[in-house]
């Protein structure tokens, strides 16, 4: 996997509503309602994927007249970055983005939004359209030192290790990623995750997604000590970090808190497994035997122009193995930003 840079700005810092609950999980164990904090509906399963009800929402076309946008369009990127331009919040869309949001913050914590006309617009308008829609949902957060708003995923199909000495990812393909949070050992990782799929692979290449709070459920029914083992820091290994400019803290809790409830930074790869002790090591290693459980892990498949929307803590996300299309310059592309 690639991730190349875009609209760095060098100046700046370093369901619907009433949705219920979609899970074929019977019951969320005692010990996680006393010690976690989730909304309601953010207890489902691989099950919420034949529900998208829930979580699909259709943009309204008159978001997309081209017409208002002409003169976004031909604005310089820094500006619009910089702004408060957002696509139009009027009446007539208030309760459309009032549905993503209730999604977001009380529904299953994703929200897929169909779509923008990707095929009509060259890469920069897409680029720019997917951050002024984006924009609605949070505040755009750098995703480097040097200040870059976007970053283009653009991933080939080449096998591979990330490192020279890695073990844990032997074998492990680029474009089969496995479930995460973003930023998981950064100091302040952002609260939601913005996906453009500017270009799908031509076989495979879902983003599989997990429920936070399902998953601790599952892990609290194998030992109710380990949710609580996953709340005392584990160890961040620098060596397995991508960009080592990065601005990364030695250690973080699995499972902690906010003001908004409970929150997950994970990121398996990253963790100093070495230096985890026996119990920390048991609890990590339940909570991959969960991720790996059949029917925890939804599959979404995202044409072109579709937007999702994740939120960072209560939601995980990967990717599944693909194949891109037999044609030069053409690999699977999305276009990721990073809110607060």
């Amino acid at each position: 996997m690639a991730c190349r840079s875009a609209f760095s700005d060098r100046r700046g810092q370093h369901g619907r509503a009433g949705a219920a609950p979609v899970t074929s999980e019977r019951a969320t164990p005692a010990c996680v309602k006393q010690t976690c904090n989730f909304s309601e509906g953010a207890l489902w399963d691989a099950l919420i994927g034949a529900r998208p009800e829930v979580w699909r929402f259709e943009i309204p076309l008159p978001l997309l007249d081209p017409a208002p946008l002409a003169e976004v369009f031909a604005s310089d990127w820094p500006a619009i970055v910089r702004s408060d331009i957002v696509l139009d919040a009027e009446d007539a869309h208030a309760a459309f983005f009032a549905r993503v949001e209730q999604a977001l913050a009380q529904g299953p914590g994703f929200a897929l939004l169909s779509r923008i006309p990707v095929e009509a617009l060259s890469l920069r308008e897409a680029r720019l359209l997917h951050i002024i829609l984006s924009k609605r949902f949070g505040r755009l957060r750098p995703q480097d030192v040097s200040g870059s708003f976007l970053c283009d995923v653009v991933d080939s199909d080449m096998s591979g290790r990330m490192h020279s000495d890695d073990q844990i990812a032997l074998g492990r393909r680029w474009n089969n990623l496995p479930c995460h949070t973003d930023h998981a050992f950064g100091r302040d990782p952002p609260r939601r995750l913005a996906f453009l799929c500017f270009r799908a692979a031509e076989v495979g290449g879902a983003v599989r997604l997990a429920s936070a709070a399902t998953l601790l459920a599952r892990v609290a029914k194998m030992g109710p000590h380990l949710v609580e083992d996953l709340r005392r820091p584990v160890p961040f290994d620098a060596t397995r970090q991508i960009d080592v400019s990065d601005d990364a803290v030695d250690a973080v809790a699995i499972v902690g808190s906010d003001t908004g409830g409970t929150r997950l930074r994970y990121l398996n790869h990253q963790i100093a497994h070495a230096r985890l002790d026996p119990r920390q090591r048991e609890a990590v290693g339940a909570l991959e035997m969960a991720l790996a459980e059949p029917g925890l892990v939804a599959e979404l498949m995202l044409s072109p122009g579709d937007v999702l929307f994740i939120d960072n803590g209560v939601v995980l996300h990967g990717r599944g193995a693909y194949r891109n299309r037999q044609v030069p310059h053409t690999p699977r592309h999305h276009l990721r930003l990073w809110l607060s």
